[in-house]
């Protein structure tokens, strides 16, 4: 599935099962989640913070793999 675009100007896609959230921070870097309840990282909501501070979106849709 490929990276859509939300309202609130975030992007959202999946890949092998796993959602994955891209949502801007407001100095212009990028945080990306992804849900994967089985790992041990994840909240009690099951989404893992993979990193807070990419320059790029391009950078943060790498990270998830979802294209």
């Amino acid at each position: 599935m490929a990276l859509v675009r939300t309202a609130t100007g975030a992007y959202y896609g999946g890949r092998q099962g796993r959602a994955a959230l891209i949502r801007p921070n407001p100095d212009g870097t990028w945080r990306v989640k992804v849900n994967d309840p089985r790992n041990r990282l994840a909240g009690h909501d099951g989404w893992v913070l993979l990193g807070d501070d990419y320059p790029s979106l391009a950078a943060a849709a790498e990270a998830t793999g979802v294209g």
